[in-house]
């Protein structure tokens, strides 16, 4: 299997200075690079959040993968490595269940060989080469690529941007009321003369 679904995808720590990814490598100098699956998805879904663990990935799933939808992003791997990829279209069967999706992704390849790695980044040093592998780097890293048909049994989770602003429009909406009742009620009391 020449595709490495694990180690093709965004370290988990995005855009933090002086951070060791869980690799156990440095990667501040690929992360600015800015050609990871997760740079993709932000430059296509900006409120899409960066978790910064494993556990921060699992909170990400707001929808059930079966009712995945055109502009969800599908999430691959939940590890140290991890993989997203935007999702372009729904494939579905004759009773209209999805059974795959079409995706645009960045950085999902082959293993980078040492060979590609010199002649891509210009450098001879073994030592960097191995770095850029613990650092997830395929092939394709800030390449913008392209699957069809990926089956959604491979697909660990569901983000979906429109339920996530949902969700935050419907919190400020709670947060609004709370403030509006509150304001009520400590006008209420100071009429009355009473406290809390």
């Amino acid at each position: 299997m020449r595709r490495l679904s694990v180690l093709v995808a965004a370290v988990i720590i995005f855009g933090m200075m002086n951070t060791f990814c869980y690799a156990g490598c440095d990667c501040d100098d690929w992360m600015k690079k800015g050609g990871y699956c997760v740079d993709y998805i932000k430059s296509i879904v900006p409120l899409f959040p960066i978790p910064l663990n494993t556990d921060e990935i699992e909170e990400l799933k707001n929808k059930d993968i079966s009712d995945v939808a055109e502009g969800d992003v599908a999430i691959f791997s939940i590890s140290n490595y991890w993989h997203v990829a935007y999702v372009e279209a729904v494939r579905r069967n004759q009773q209209g269940e999805a059974t795959a999706i079409d995706v645009s992704e960045m950085n999902f390849g082959d293993q980078l060989t040492f060979a590609e790695f010199k002649n891509k980044w210009k450098s001879s040093s073994e030592a960097e080469w191995r770095r850029a592998l613990c650092c997830g780097i395929t092939d394709t890293y800030a390449q913008k690529s392209t699957r069809k048909n990926v089956a959604l049994d491979t697909v660990k989770q569901i983000w979906s941007p429109v339920i996530a602003a949902s969700e935050a429009a419907g919190g400020r909406r709670a947060n609004s009321l709370t403030g509006r009742i509150r304001q009520t009620l400590n006008r209420f009391l100071e009429f009355t003369g009473r406290e809390l």
